[in-house]
This record gives structure tokens, sequence and C-alpha cells, in this order.
């Protein structure tokens, strides 16, 4: 069981971690306007995190017979398996998308501030 939890943050923590390069490059792209950067950090951590529990609703409907999370489970019946990986799939992308609603509202208070202020 420590083994598939340990598989599917890696999985999530990899593409999670992907998707905050992509909006750190947007962000630093649009560094020359700090009002549009600001806005476009807390549009995108925003997206991300209702990506992510999205993936979290969807997951225990969705087969996971293949992939690396999968791969450990040998000798194991598929349906209990099936089911104990959609649900720790499930519960890994539900608090990835708690961890990004943070920080999506923090960006979201800034980018008031700064509209606010001028």
């Amino acid at each position: 069981m420590d083994r598939i939890r340990h598989f599917a943050d890696m999985k999530i923590r990899r593409a999670a971690g992907l998707g905050l390069l992509a909006i750190a490059l947007v962000v630093m792209a649009l560094h020359a306007d700090r009002p549009l950067a600001m806005h476009a950090l807390a549009f995108l951590l925003t997206i991300e995190a209702i990506t992510l529990y999205g993936f979290g609703l969807r997951n225990g409907w969705v087969p996971r017979r293949h992939g690396e999370i999968w791969l450990p489970m040998d000798g194991m019946g598929e349906k209990r398996v099936q089911r104990m990986v959609s649900e720790i799939m499930r519960e890994t992308f539900m608090a990835y998308a708690r961890r990004m609603a943070g920080p999506a509202a923090a960006a979201w208070v800034v980018d008031l501030g700064m509209r606010l202020s001028g």
C-alpha cells in the first residue's frame, strides 16, 4: 500500500511540478507588466488547482490498468487492485489540489491589492 502511495505521489508531483514550471515561465515572460503577470499567476494557479481537483473526482471510474502505478501489483486480484489504486490516486489528486488552492487564493488577494492600489 505504501508503495502504491509512493508511486502515486511521485507521478502527481512530477505532473504538478511541470505545471508550476510552465506557470513560472509564463509569469517570467510577462514580468515587464507586473499587474498582468500577477493576474496571469493567479489565473493559472487556479486553473491548475481546478484541474487537479477534476482529476481527483474523475479518478474513481477511470481504469488504471496501464502505467507506472499498476506495475508493482503482480499477483493481486484485478478488481481489488483497480479499486485500491483509484482510491489512492483520488486521495493524492485531492491533496495536491488543496495544496494548490492556498497559493492560488494568495495570488488572487495580491492581484486584487495591486488593482486597488492603482
